[in-house]
């Protein structure tokens, strides 16, 4: 198996492992079933996304004299899966408050292990795909990997009240198989990126205005994540029935339309943001319009949601990828998802204060938040 290959399988074992463990989905469900304090369920997306880009700043410093990328993501790898046993050992043994700190606690490590992959998976997709193949890459993976999420869902839905009590074991076992394949996958590939000027051990920024204005649009952008708690919890009904049904929306959306993302990334990344955020808008503007209590109308608006999430992540990540090169690319994605982190957890917070005290729903700050992103895209270079 070529490099290629092997990098598109395991980018695709990797979107499945995420798939199935997502904070959106999976873990929702999980800290509801088990009892765990509501005010849990608000602060899974910002841990699982701030979490996996707070470090990142840190971890580009450290890699400015370190060229073996390939070393560091297998050590998030191995984090990662680690995290997962963790996560199941918490669900297993307790219940309620305890099972849930057990689950955040967990998250946090997992986000810890996702934020050094994440950023140094870059340096060998580059390494890989050169400039106007990476969002096709991404695009295969995501096409996959929803291909065989969708594949362990229909049985989860068709037998549902066989599975129910073991159902979400299941899921967290299937994450768990994901994340070791990935590893075994990928980890022939070596990757060495140029790191130039290896003086500079000290912590410096040095960036042009395109990272600030992509920061600025991207910490817009992350309101696509942050909503989706909000289109199973809107819907009054039991979550292990919503569970699968969710699950494979999701792996549906990815299925269908991340070619797609690709290919129009790989023309321009930044279309990619402006259509998928009228998409996400959407889906907001469905779930306050319509009879969210209907689980086929919550399905197909979180269908469309996951489909402009996808595009959102095919977006960025291209974005990212082809508006720097070597070691500046490296900075600028650890700097600006250290940043995004920051912005999560001050939206996690703002939106946590704001559900007990309004009088109405949350989404509607959100779906606003989505319209300026939206306009804000104006404001990027264009990155081919």
């Amino acid at each position: 198996m070529n490099q290629k290959n092997r990098l598109i399988s395991g980018l695709s074992l990797n979107k499945l492992a995420d798939l199935l463990i997502s904070a959106k989905t999976t873990l929702t469900a999980l800290l509801v079933s088990v009892g765990a304090p509501v005010w849990m369920i608000g602060w899974l997306v910002p841990i699982r996304e701030s979490g996996a880009l707070l470090p990142q700043v840190l971890i580009s410093v450290y890699l400015r004299n370190h060229v073996e990328r390939h070393k560091v993501w297998r050590l998030g790898m191995f984090t990662q899966a680690f995290s997962v046993m963790g996560i199941i050992a918490s669900v297993t043994l307790f219940s309620g408050f305890t099972a849930g700190m057990g689950v955040l606690l967990s998250l946090v490590i997992l986000s810890i292990g996702r934020s050094a992959c994440s950023l140094t998976v870059k340096d060998i997709e580059a390494d890989v795909a050169k400039k106007g193949k990476r969002g096709n890459l991404i695009g295969i993976a995501s096409t996959i990997s929803g291909l065989v999420t969708l594949c362990i869902a229909i049985p989860l839905v068709v037998f549902e009240g066989a599975l129910s009590s073991n159902m979400l074991l299941v899921i967290l076992c299937a994450s768990l198989l994901s994340f070791a394949a990935t590893l075994i996958c990928v980890w022939p590939i070596k990757t060495r990126v140029d790191t130039g000027d290896k003086s500079r051990d000290t912590f410096s920024v040095d960036f042009d205005s395109t990272v600030y204005k992509f920061i600025f649009v991207r910490g817009l952008f992350v309101h696509s994540a942050l909503v989706a708690p909000y289109f199973m919890i809107e819907r009054d009904g039991d979550v292990q029935e919503l569970l699968p049904i969710y699950i494979g929306a999701e792996a549906l959306a990815a299925l269908l339309s991340s070619i797609i993302w690709g290919k129009i990334a790989d023309k321009s990344a930044k279309l990619t943001l402006q259509l998928s955020g009228v998409l996400a808008l959407f889906a907001c503007l469905g779930l306050l319009a319509l009879d969210s209590t209907s689980i086929f109308i919550s399905a197909f608006l979180f269908f469309v949601l996951s489909i402009a999430h996808a595009g959102v992540r095919t977006g960025r990540k291209t974005y990212s990828l082809d508006v720097k090169e070597g070691h500046e690319r490296t900075e600028l994605v650890g700097f600006s998802n250290t940043a995004i982190g920051l912005i999560l957890l001050g939206f996690g917070a703002l939106y946590a204060t704001l559900t007990s005290i309004l009088s109405f729903t949350v989404v509607y700050i959100m779906a606003v938040m989505l319209v300026l992103a939206i306009l804000a895209t104006v404001i990027l270079p264009n990155e081919k």
